[in-house]
């Protein structure tokens, strides 16, 4: 099923967030660049990434402020 958003879906919140933390690595955006945070869409269901939310989603802020996500950052160019 498309979502009529034209957005990629996700089934459940976890597999958005992954997908969320897997780009950051992947693009290594700048601060505040690129999504930011996953919501569940009222017509499909599903889960999308945004890049117009409030706030920074939880797992990815920790990994910024960790320190974890410039390092996976680093491996990714390795690999």
């Amino acid at each position: 099923m498309s979502c009529s958003t034209g957005k990629k879906e996700y089934p459940t919140r976890i597999l958005a967030e992954n997908a969320l933390i897997e780009i950051h690595i992947d693009r290594n955006f700048p601060p505040d660049q690129g999504p930011q945070n996953v919501y569940k869409c009222e017509f499909c269901g599903n889960w999308h990434l945004t890049s117009k939310s409030p706030s920074r989603n939880e797992r990815l802020q920790k990994m910024i402020d960790s320190g974890e996500m410039k390092l996976k950052q680093q491996a990714r160019r390795w690999e």
